[in-house]
């Protein structure tokens, strides 16, 4: 998914405060878990971190990976990977887009359909 699909996504969730999390739907919060998952992705992505993540070589999960194996399954997770990797492939990187003020540099996409 490319940011405007995952934003599309995210505007069918309730907005914060509309509807306690504790009452939404067992497929809105897998929604949100995804959708969750497919950023932390794509950060790694765009950082060359995905052994952070996720190392397909051995199978070892990563520290950025720790949050999202508590709410969806290992499978579920890698299958979402190579969806977001496939999606990536046709996505441009922008390095040093912006500094902040303690001098960080972020980079940033630009994906197919933007």
């Amino acid at each position: 998914m490319t940011r405007k699909e995952i934003a599309q996504a995210l505007a069918t969730l309730p907005k914060v405060g509309e509807l306690p999390y504790k009452e939404w739907t067992d497929e809105q919060k897998n929604l949100d878990n995804e959708l969750s998952c497919r950023e932390m992705i794509n950060s790694c992505l765009i950082y060359g971190q995905m052994n952070d993540f996720y190392r397909e070589s051995t199978g070892e999960w990563g520290r950025w990976s720790e949050l999202h194996r508590k709410n969806l399954s290992d499978e579920r997770i890698i299958e979402l990977i190579a969806e977001q990797r496939a999606d990536f492939e046709k996505a441009s990187v922008l390095t040093n887009v912006y500094t902040d003020d303690e001098g960080l540099s972020y980079n940033a996409v630009k994906w197919a359909d933007d």
